[in-house]
């Protein structure tokens, strides 16, 4: 990269910083009448915003609402054509305008004020701007340049305001009330669901279990191999403690090695000392160790190594996308 690409990149930074840094004043003064407003609301919070600003909203949505907030965005183009029907009264608006004087915002603002008993919190450039002056609480962003090479295109200020959304979900959720249970309901595919994701919640239980005991006979185990439909039977001993497993492999292996079958019981076709994993284990453990011995079910045990269910690996891919 060339010196003045460099120090292009650079200057953006900086200013991005010095945005961000600027910050902390507000965290003092005006956040806490924001973060009272969309604590105390009857309603979800509607994020509004056009063009970059728009793009902020959005994910500021996201964000609520992945951290149990309802949540949703509104254009305010498309709000004044019929989607203003989202809103209700005991809503909490957040518009963002940097200039705060966006026609299509102050439009859906003095609209919104009007029909519904909803408050709004605008996140704006200045605390003179007309949006300001609508809004029962004003965050206010400063920055002394945007960044940009030619001085137009939003950096900083941007930068800045998608941080403000950052803060004012951080605030009002709180740990004793949202926990990595409830991200983890929110959030069933991708990485993070196998991360959060528990194998508990995906393991097949019950009387859909594939169970024999040791001394079950060689057609009782086929028979529950076959009724289950899972490709596997786990045995168990007396005291119902997980022993073994019959997989079709094994069944083979057996046919070809001794060929009769009529006295054969669960205990000569089995293999011991089964790979197996716990309720609480997640789901990204369970793959990890179906990957690791190359197998593809795995049982689920208790105290006692009891079973108490089993996961197999399409229940895995089937409640989560994974990516790699």
């Amino acid at each position: 990269m060339r010196n003045e690409a460099l120090e292009r990149a650079k200057f953006t930074l900086k200013q991005e910083l010095r945005a961000l840094k600027g910050l902390e004043s507000l965290v003092r003064r005006s956040l806490p009448r924001a973060v009272s407003l969309i604590k105390s609301r009857r309603g979800k919070i509607i994020l509004t915003g056009v063009g970059k600003s728009g793009y902020i909203a959005m994910k500021t949505a996201g964000t609520f609402v992945s951290l149990g907030h309802p949540a949703v965005f509104l254009h305010p183009v498309e709000a004044l054509h019929g989607d203003s029907g989202v809103v209700s009264d005991g809503d909490v608006v957040i518009a963002i305008s940097f200039s705060g004087r966006s026609p299509e915002i102050i439009k859906i603002v003095k609209y919104l004020r009007k029909a519904f008993l909803i408050k709004v919190i605008s996140i704006v450039g200045s605390a003179k701007a007309e949006l300001a002056r609508l809004s029962d609480a004003v965050l206010v962003i400063s920055i002394e340049e945007e960044g940009c090479p030619i001085g137009l295109a939003p950096m900083a200020s941007t930068t800045a305001t998608l941080v403000v959304g950052d803060l004012l979900a951080s605030a009002v959720t709180s740990p004793r009330n949202f926990r990595k249970s409830h991200f983890a309901k929110f959030h069933p595919g991708g990485s993070l669901g196998l991360t959060l994701g528990k194998v508990k919640d995906h393991m097949t239980s019950g009387r859909d279990l594939p169970l024999v005991s040791q001394t079950a006979t060689f057609d009782k185990t086929l028979r529950e191999m076959n009724d289950k439909r899972l490709g596997i039977v786990g045995v168990v001993d007396s005291r119902w403690r997980l022993v073994g497993i019959v997989t079709d492999g094994d069944v083979r292996r057996f046919l070809v090695k001794k060929g009769n079958i009529s006295r054969a019981r669960a205990k000569d076709v089995m293999t011991i000392s089964p790979k197996y994993v716990r309720e609480f284990h997640s789901l990204e453990g369970a793959l990890a160790m179906m990957e690791e011995y190359r197998i593809t079910s795995l049982f689920v045990v208790g105290n006692g190594r009891r079973p108490v269910g089993i996961i197999h690996i399409h229940d895995i891919m089937e409640d989560a996308v994974i990516r790699r």
